[in-house]
């Protein structure tokens, strides 16, 4: 390596020119851009800097950085002083592009979180360490990369030496010299020693690597110590380039303990989306605003915010014949020059008809004051823009009507009712609190977990700890309450379970019941999204007996004296999707019920070179469960067989390039795979957290609108969006895919790999993964994407680019509707949940 590189850098083991470059850019900037001429600046006491343009706008001339920097403030020079070693060249760029110092300071703020060693804990480690460091590193420079070692391991010690002591740092007596030792850091649980030099007065410490040369200067001045037991860098100096000589890979050490965290891409892109500054080169349009205060919550008042776009000015776009809207407003509140709150809306759906606005309204709780309001609104379908920049002057809340937060108390006597409280987050694993809403008095409370009862609470608060397991799977909470020796009140809530599940559950009769007479039948329904169906109908052994259209569903029916009875309850959706569920009652005499296991297999068969083969019949395929030969009840080609597919689209702020292309090539896909009457295709987008932007559907123009609409914001929590999309197939019959599209890694989920696949292969799901090359370019990376498809069914593609995509989903595509339908009752008498090994076997040569 050079010799005229810095000298942290020198011995390091840098993976590509790119990162060199970045850790190059990094040490340019400590010692020309902060520690030089920032410090001369700062020692004169600078001045007011002149405004400079917004992040989004191109800048009027180019500077160097290190004049961007010299126009700063004191404090904001100071601060960049302090995280010289850690602030990216992009980083930097960005903030020197800022215009306004609230900005500055949110940028500050925000700078830690995206390097939070572990999100999942109060307190940011590494901010903590940089504060520890600043006060405890002994005066060091910022720019001095024993600062850096400081900040990234901790302060040094625990190295046991060969006499029995235990050494932390020491210096030359007569050389600028120091070693520093540790054994083990935050960044290693291995033990190492670092030797720092100073070669001439003007230049900064480095560190000494392997094969280079050992010459640091005599010393001038006093010594930073006066403590005798420090002063062993002589006598130990031979030894520790013992140990460096002996240490493997010594090179890829000092990279490990002195290389700053990685932040997020997504950050840097996702705090430029949040502002509220016009995009240079936008068209822009004229909105209308109404601001009143109309109710306070406590101490804050209500600002009401109605923004009214005029029809002609976002014409929208049809899709399926309908006119419709999408709109995104982000939002900024400025008080005493700093950044008070910011939001964002989505607004979408139908266009009204008739209306020359487009109303779209929203709220925010102030403290009274002046305060400055920015808006920026963006048509998603044009790509306008409208902005809004109003001073204003929030009133005392005094006066005002108040806003309740908690539905008011009943007056008087009321039944005993028990609500649980669902926890927060889409996903459950392990031990979760549940907490319960009750009124009225109880005997006992009781929990159950899939019907089975876990706990019993005999006084209140009736809030319990319940074990979900390490998986997250859908799992079934009741909470029953009883009062003299009977039920008199319940509750119940799903986890794990995703928006698009359709199921109908019989309340009431129950399963073995028996009611002389006449009945009450009570019907349960989930539906997508929270849709009501489009009809119930209720059978009675085979008959009709009635057909209900809006809840809540009961009926009351009439038995006779047909004996034993089939209460049978079955839903329709508008698309023609249906669930049911049915009971025995009045039965006489011993019953017994038994368990048929009807396993579907879908089956692709594949030549050679890997191609599929088209035309089999039953004949050919034999299926072994555990060994043992089972019977083919039901035999289809794919072409014939429905299919449930599910797009998962990464739309995290890395995607912004990509989004429009992406989203193309989805919509081709969606155009051809709906061959069939019975097809059905979710879209599903992920950054931070998932969305449902399109469930089962067959209407293109339904998934048309949904991508459309996507936009590309936030950050990457891949594993948690992949087991909540799995989830979505709860409950789904039939052959079942997941097209999944990302370009970076997982960065910000609660869950695990193991997990997701885990998930991945008790739903069933087949899992076709898709990633861009250059965003998977570690070995560990792309495993996952592998794995992940492989032990599902599927397959993994690393492209080169986005307009290769269009090309995988027809490859995707023509795989699908070549598999062939293999389902058989199983002839096992294990448990339906338990695991089998299941073979398929082809007679066919190749």
């Amino acid at each position: 390596m050079p010799a005229r590189l810095p000298g942290f850098l020198r011995g390091s083991c840098v993976r590509s020119r790119s990162a060199l470059a970045a850790l190059l850019a990094m040490h340019l900037l400590a010692t020309l851009g902060v520690a030089g001429r920032v410090r001369a600046q700062g020692e004169k006491g600078g001045q007011q800097p002149p405004v400079e343009a917004p992040p989004s706008s191109a800048p009027a001339a180019r500077e160097k950085p290190s004049e961007a920097v010299a126009r700063l403030e004191p404090r904001y020079r100071q601060w960049l002083q302090t995280v010289a070693g850690l602030i990216t060249q992009a980083e930097l760029e960005y903030f020197l592009r800022l215009r306004e110092d609230y900005r500055r300071d949110a940028f500050m703020e925000s700078f830690w979180a995206p390097r939070d060693p572990d999100p999942r804990t109060r307190v940011n480690e590494l901010r903590a360490r940089w504060q520890e460091a600043l006060e405890g590193a002994g005066g060091l420079p910022y720019a001095d990369p024993r600062f850096l070692l400081y900040l990234l391991n901790g302060p040094p010690g625990g190295y046991s030496l060969p006499n029995g002591r235990s050494a932390a740092r020491c210096f030359s007596r007569s050389k600028e010299l120091e070693i520093w030792f540790y054994g083990s850091s935050e960044r290693t649980s291995r033990r190492f020693l670092v030797i720092f030099q100073r070669r001439s007065a003007s230049t900064p410490y480095e560190v000494y690597y392997p094969g280079g040369i050992l010459r640091p200067i005599q010393r001038t001045g006093g010594l930073p110590v006066t403590d005798i037991r420090l002063l062993c860098a002589d006598e130990f100096l031979r030894f520790a380039l013992l140990e460096i000589s002996r240490t493997t890979h010594y090179g890829g050490l000092l990279e490990e303990v002195l290389t700053p965290p990685r932040p997020s891409p997504e950050w840097l892109a996702n705090l430029s989306a949040s502002g509220t500054d016009l995009p240079v080169g936008t068209e822009t349009f004229e909105v209308r605003v109404e601001l009143s205060y109309p109710a306070r919550r406590q101490s804050r008042t209500a600002v009401q915010v109605m923004l009214g776009v005029p029809r002609e000015a976002a014409p929208g776009r049809r899709f399926d014949g309908e006119l419709f809207h999408n709109f995104l407003v982000r939002g900024e509140v400025i008080r005493d020059g700093s950044l008070l709150e910011s939001f964002r809306y989505r607004f979408e759906g139908p266009t009204p008809e008739g209306t020359a606005l487009i109303p779209l309204g929203f709220t925010r709780y102030l403290r009274p004051g002046p305060a400055s309001l920015r808006i920026l609104l963006q048509d998603v379908f044009s790509g306008r823009f409208a902005q809004v920049v109003r001073e204003i002057e929030v009133p005392s809340p005094e006066g005002f009507p108040s806003v309740r937060t908690e539905p008011a108390a009943a007056h008087g006597p009321s039944a005993p009712s028990l609500r649980l409280v669902a926890p927060p987050g889409n996903i459950h694993t392990g031990l979760v609190r549940f907490r319960t809403r009750a009124v009225g008095e109880f005997d006992r409370v009781t929990f159950y977990v899939d019907d089975k009862p876990v706990i019993s609470k005999l006084r209140p608060p009736y809030s319990v700890e319940l074990n979900l397991g390490p998986v997250p799977e859908p799992h079934r909470i009741r909470v029953v309450g009883f009062a003299g020796g009977r039920e008199v009140a319940t509750d119940q809530i799903w986890l794990n379970q995703g928006a698009q599940r359709f199921r109908v559950r019989l309340i009431e009769p129950r399963p073995g019941g028996i009611y002389p007479g006449s009945l009450t039948v009570r019907i349960e329904v989930e539906a997508p999204d929270g849709r009501p169906p489009e009809r119930l109908e209720l059978y009675l052994n085979d008959q009709q007996v009635a057909v209900l259209h809006e809840p809540p569903f009961a009926q009351l029916v009439r038995l006779g004296s047909t004996g034993a009875a089939v209460v049978r309850a079955v839903a329709y959706l508008a698309d023609g999707s249906s669930a049911e569920d049915a009971v025995v009652v009045n039965a006489s005499g011993f019953t017994e019920a038994i368990e048929v296991q009807l396993v579907e297999l879908h089956a692709l068969v594949t030549d050679g070179r890997g191609q599929p083969i088209r035309g089999l019949d039953r004949e050919r395929f034999q299926v072994l469960e555990d060994g043992v030969r089972q019977e083919i009840r039901r035999f289809e080609e794919g072409r014939d067989s429905p299919i449930h597919t599910a797009l998962l689209i990464d739309r995290s702020a890395s995607m912004e390039p990509h989004l429009e292309r992406v989203a193309e090539a989805a919509l081709a896909f969606a155009t051809t795979a709906s061959g069939s009457s019975e097809d059905r295709i979710t879209v599903l987008s992920f950054a931070d957290q998932i969305s449902v932007d399109a469930g089962f559907t067959k209407s293109a123009g339904e998934v048309e609108r949904a991508l459309a609409g996507l936009v590309a914001h936030g950050g990457t929590a891949l594993y948690d969006s992949l087991v909540e999309a799995l989830n979505t197939f709860e409950g789904v019959r039939g052959q079942t895919a997941l097209l999944l599209f990302s370009d970076g890694r997982d960065e910000s989920s609660r869950l695990s790999f193991d997990q997701v696949l885990e998930t991945a292969r008790r739903s069933g799901v087949t899992v076709y993964a898709i990633g861009l090359e250059a965003a998977f370019q570690q070995k560990e990376e792309c495993r996952i994407l592998k794995e992940l498809a492989a032990e599902t069914g599927g397959q993994a593609y690393l492209l080169a680019g986005v307009d290769e995509l269009s090309g995988v989903y027809g490859s995707i595509l023509e795989e699908l509707r070549a598999r062939y339908l293999l389902a058989y009752q199983s002839s096992s008498t294990q448990p339906a949940a338990a695991f089998r090994t299941v073979r398929v076997e082809v007679d066919l040569k190749g």
